[in-house]
């Protein structure tokens, strides 16, 4: 039996929505195909103010299927 990765996930936590773009642009340019991308602003508050804040990007990319055929040489 061969193996074969089906489906990688990244997590990544970036300062800006730009840097959050350039993830999913390169995931998207990438091998395999995007099939999930996700952003999501993060805020840490103290006393009710906002003292941090970060962007939670979420790609995933579909390789092959299970029973896709492998090409072998």
């Amino acid at each position: 039996m061969s193996k074969r990765c089906m489906r990688a996930t990244e997590v990544w936590a970036v300062d800006t929505e730009e840097e959050a773009q350039e993830i999913i642009n390169q995931a998207a340019k990438g091998e395999g195909e995007l099939t999930k991308k996700t952003v999501e602003l993060k805020t840490k508050k103290s006393k009710g103010i906002i003292i941090e804040q970060a962007y939670k990007v979420t790609v995933q990319v579909d390789y092959c299927g299970m029973f896709d055929e492998l090409d072998v040489e």
